[in-house]
């Protein structure tokens, strides 16, 4: 009886891997040697939308570890779009505090992309779009959440950890859960049945 496919993830968020461990999936983690920057001015120079852009990325990421392995590597990429811009994770905690400003009372959307290759070739892409609608919170309430949750929220696109304390900064989510955390899980683990990597 073969043995089941390995499966790697192309990433060092903190938050996939305990998506995937939660789901008891057995991976193991490579980080891709990839300039995201690059592929961004790329995709900015030709006029990318930002869902073809998250999956670029996405697919670089899986593609450069898939390039070195006959595993199944799992790659992904989460763009914030409000009011039609897109936002990288800020680079400060008063960076974070205007854009938890400028979101407060109303709506902005992830766009998730997650990309999977095996031998070298993207198999299977999946594109998520959660809609968010943040409370109308005071300033004295952020800067209460500030104080609380610290520079860790730097690691989040949106400034906020919906999986923690940033719950309280919400009024309702539209749209998948875990793509809202930064990985599409119920299509994933779907994928890696059907190719075998698990058993159920």
């Amino acid at each position: 009886m073969a043995l089941p496919p390995r499966i790697i993830l192309a990433s060092g968020s903190v938050i996939r891997r305990d998506i995937l461990t939660g789901a008891g999936v057995p991976f193991e983690v490579v980080k891709p040697d990839v300039d995201e920057g690059v592929i961004k001015e790329e995709g900015a120079r030709e006029g990318l939308d930002l869902e073809t852009l998250a999956m670029r990325l996405a697919e670089a990421k899986c593609l450069d570890i898939a390039a070195k392995t006959d595993a199944i590597v799992i790659g992904s990429d989460q763009i914030m779009e409000f009011q039609g811009r897109a936002y990288d994770k800020p680079a400060s905690m008063e960076e974070a505090r205007g854009r938890l400003l400028a979101i407060k009372d109303a709506a902005h959307t992830l766009i998730n992309a997650v990309a999977v290759a095996r031998d070298g070739r993207i198999i299977w892409r999946n594109l998520d779009r959660p809609k968010l609608f943040m409370r109308n919170y005071s300033a004295d309430e952020l800067d209460a959440y500030l104080a609380v949750a610290g520079p860790e929220i730097l690691h989040s696109v949106g400034a906020y950890q919906i999986e923690k304390l940033g719950a309280r900064l919400f009024e309702r989510i539209e749209g998948d859960h875990y793509a809202v955390l930064g990985l599409s899980l119920f299509p994933l683990l779907d994928l890696l049945r059907r190719e075998g990597a698990l058993p159920f």
